[in-house]
């Protein structure tokens, strides 16, 4: 069993990332507030999932214990929140206590759930938050030294064979594979949980095989994939700007880790899809449709070996030597309390330290249209440090512009929940994109990067995805609980006909704005639609439509998902070789420095199919992590 620990004590496992700190000032004295009605207060507020049941007890002038009684927060993401957030509460008798970083959402439904509670015992909760907000004093810039500037220590606090920094699906499984062979092994992690982005993704994974494929295909009257199909795919759905032996460790490593993940206990729902840009069946989604029902695994199978994990624990250099090969050697890491601890590396160091979607400055960079009025679907650590401390070292990069949008997020925040899966597995089935007219504005087959332009070239905010009964039912990729979460959270709208749907999405507002779809307007769309899926033809805009697998949408109630682009994924990063060695600015290995996963780029170019993210992360962390230990590739890539 691994030891879960941080740097220095035991006692710094309950020490948290913070978010932010909204205030350093005072709450209202006992003696000035408002008297309050003692007793339990149980209330219920909508947070990262509906329904949030708070059961606070109040005395007279003090806030006594908080429980929350239920939940559907997002397993793995919100754990530490709702355990620590109340206490922090209670312990301040204060609602300005500092939130989770990654867990947001939940933080603020559990203040707003006490602020609601005293409310109902007569009270006024801005008695209970802060009064003063003192500007804290600018830090300033850190001075990084270059190469020769940084000598590497005469001696190290924690040596191991490999040492790997970030904890998303390739982090877990370079970590877990990297033990499995014997390697002492650490993965850093900087936030105070595993699984970063990954966790939090769509739960969706392409494979062009696996264990349980020929059993679903037969089931599901499809058309079996192939490597050589996935393949062509990738390469062309990235324009080619792809390095193809990247994209063959992709695929071929993609059935196998997918069964390894099987075999080690991940459900999958009984589909396989053919999301945008992909033009063979080929995407599996997990039994909750989230990404960390995969990181669940991996963490339980992380378990099974000797590896350590170092939480709340941050990268802020890497070492390499000047002279000789220029090895690197290890890295200086900061844990929770500021102390700096420095980490030998014998064998290899590991980069998964994930994408630089939530570092706007980073991407304003790269691309100068992508500001903070842009949301994104990351996590608030995906900031992109750990490129930024591999080219210190003279780690070359390539394709950094190339970041995707995702088009189907929420648009009142940008969140990629398990809502904003549907639109994305749903094209092959037959879900209509229509803009703010009720009309089709894009071939709903077509990649990321045609649907989010497309989108944003509409003339209104937002889109909407549009499916009937038939889907739900017949299309696999819906369970009736991700149905049920999504109408309670007013992220999927109902009606019986769709006429009655055009005036259920008018109703709403969308960031303070509305929109007046005509609903004879909507009506007559689908019909149009239906008429191509029955003649196996689009005229409109060419989308592929098989016989027997894409439905009309005749047969109400019928749903609409309101969506918007938002920032995803970027595709550029480290420069590596198949062996996931990274490169210098010359093209020449880094002795040393493995990388895998979205730190990386090369391997999707312009644009990354959906689905795809997934097995490159686990795949080339797996690759990584037999290369630093053995010095040699895994045979389930075939030689050219």
């Amino acid at each position: 069993m691994r030891k879960l620990k941080t740097l220095l004590s035991g006692l710094l496992a309950l020490v948290l990332v913070l978010a932010f700190v909204p205030s350093f000032g005072m709450a209202a004295e006992a003696e000035t507030r408002t008297a309050l009605t003692p007793g339990d207060y149980e209330v219920e507020v909508d947070a990262h999932g509906p329904g949030m049941v708070v059961k606070v007890t109040l005395s007279e002038d003090k806030i006594e214990a908080i429980e929350i009684v239920s939940h559907d927060e997002t397993p793995g993401v919100s754990d530490a929140a709702l355990e620590t957030v109340p206490a922090r509460i209670v312990e301040a008798n204060s609602l300005s206590v500092d939130l989770m970083t990654g867990a947001t959402i939940t933080s603020e439904g559990i203040v707003a759930a006490v602020a609601k509670a005293i409310e109902e015992a007569g009270g006024n909760p801005d008695e209970f938050r802060a009064t003063e907000d003192p500007e804290e004093p600018e830090e300033p810039a850190e001075v990084r030294p270059n190469l020769s500037g940084l000598p590497v220590p005469e001696t190290f606090d924690f040596e191991y064979d490999i040492v790997v920094i970030g904890g998303g699906f390739a982090g877990l499984a370079a970590a877990e594979h990297a033990a499995s062979l014997g390697a002492s092994t650490v993965l850093i992690e900087k936030m105070p949980v595993l699984g970063g982005n990954s966790q939090i993704n769509g739960g969706v994974y392409a494979a062009y095989t696996s264990q349980i494929a020929d059993e679903l295909y037969e089931k599901l009257n499809l058309e079996p994939d192939t490597a050589e199909k996935h393949i062509e795919d990738t390469i062309v759905g990235g324009d080619y700007m792809g390095d193809p032996a990247l994209v063959k460790n992709l695929v071929y490593g993609s059935p196998m880790y997918l069964d390894k993940l099987i075999d080690a206990g991940l459900e999958l729902r009984e589909s396989i899809t053919r999301p945008g840009g992909h033009y063979g069946y080929r995407t599996y989604t997990t039994i909750n449709g989230i990404g960390g029902d995969i990181t669940r695994v991996q963490k339980e199978m992380l378990d099974e070996t000797d590896a350590e994990v170092l939480l709340n624990t941050k990268m802020t250099a890497i070492y390499r030597e000047a002279d000789g090969e220029g090895r690197v050697v290890g890295i200086r890491v900061t844990d929770a309390d500021g102390e700096e601890k420095n980490i030998r590396a014998e064998k290899g160091v590991i980069l998964c330290s994930g994408g630089f979607s939530g570092n706007v400055e980073m991407r304003l960079k790269h691309v100068p249209t992508l500001t903070e009025d842009v949301p994104t679907t990351n996590h608030v650590g995906a900031t992109g440090e750990g490129l930024t401390m591999a080219q210190e070292i003279g780690a070359n990069t390539m394709q950094m512009s190339y970041i995707q949008l995702y088009p189907f997020a929420n648009p009142n925040n940008g969140v990629l929940d398990a809502t904003a899966v549907i639109p994305f597995s749903g094209p092959s089935a037959g879900v209509v994109y229509v803009d703010y007219k009720g009309e089709r504005y894009v071939n709903e087959g077509e990649r990321r990067d045609v649907c989010s332009l497309a989108a944003q070239q509409s003339g209104g905010f937002p889109t909407f995805c549009i499916l009937g009964q038939q889907i739900v039912d017949e299309g696999g990729f819906i369970t009736e609980e991700q149905l049920e979460n999504g109408m309670e959270a007013d992220r999927i709208f109902k009606a019986d006909t769709l006429e009655a749907l055009a005036e259920e999405i008018n109703a709403r507002t969308y960031k303070d704005g509305s929109v007046t779809i005509d609903p004879a307007t909507l009506a007559e769309t689908i019909a149009t639609h239906n008429t191509y899926v029955a003649n196996g033809e689009d005229p409109d805009f060419g989308k592929r439509i098989d016989s027997g697998v894409m439905m009309p949408i005749e047969d109400g109630p019928y749903y609409a998902i309101p969506q918007w682009p938002s920032v995803h994924h970027t595709m550029g990063g480290l420069t590596i070789t198949n062996r996931t060695e990274v490169q210098d600015i010359w093209n020449e290995v880094i002795p040393g420095l493995y990388a895998a996963g979205e730190v990386t780029g090369g391997v999707h170019g312009t644009n990354r199919l959906g689905s795809n993210a997934t097995p490159d992360a686990l795949v080339h962390g797996y690759i990584a992590a037999e290369v630093a230990v053995t010095g040699e590739m895994p045979d389930f890539v075939p030689a050219d």
